[in-house]
């Protein structure tokens, strides 16, 4: 199916994103973990480990940046930390924290540098798992088997939709239907495109 471009996607809204973060933040509030310092996984973990600061009332927050996807549904062979974390943390709890855990590789490279980097112990949290990742974050708040649009990147997934039905033939009439039957906005459709 995905050769045609019939990839299920999930529209997700910032307050979805708020709403699932704090489900997130709650589950990590009962577990007893009380993280030192919150580790974001770039690109798409910034967002939500913003709000779970916030919701947790943690005022540290670093970061470090994974790639490894390629596009929607495409990973590179391995990921690779392009920006380590950007502070040594030795001693402290970390809680790295990422949009979802598709493969897992990610995490587990981000969960693996953090510990290299001094951590005394590091959980992960994602909002999504995919059923078939090999690395379960500690904490997640649901688990999804669709391609997520995350509103942070609307733009950007649209423009990988649109290079994929363009490259198996769509014209650009048959391109914004397919892309607005997928849940795109038309609006955005003739803002990108």
């Amino acid at each position: 199916m995905e050769e045609r471009g019939d990839i299920r996607l999930l529209h997700l809204s910032w307050e979805d994103i708020q709403r699932l973060a704090e489900e997130l933040a709650e589950r990590v509030r009962a577990s007893g973990f009380k993280p030192d310092v919150v580790v974001a996984i770039s690109r798409g973990g910034f967002d939500p480990a913003r709000i779970l600061c916030d919701q947790l009332s943690i005022r540290l927050l670093a970061s470090l940046q994974i790639d490894y996807y390629a596009d929607i549904n495409r990973r590179k062979d391995a990921p690779e930390i392009v920006f380590p974390l950007n502070t040594d943390i030795p001693g402290m709890t970390a809680l790295v924290v990422d949009d979802i855990s598709d493969s897992g590789a990610s995490l587990k490279a981000a969960t693996d540098h953090v510990l290299e980097r001094g951590a005394s112990e590091v959980r992960a949290a994602t909002l999504h798992v995919k059923p078939w990742s090999s690395l379960v974050p500690n904490y997640y708040a649901e688990r999804v088997d669709a391609w997520i649009v995350y509103p942070w990147e609307t733009r950007e997934t649209l423009l990988s939709m649109a290079e994929r039905l363009r490259g198996w033939g769509a014209d650009d009439s048959e391109l914004r239907r397919r892309l607005a039957e997928r849940g795109f906005s038309r609006k955005l459709i003739d803002m990108v495109l």
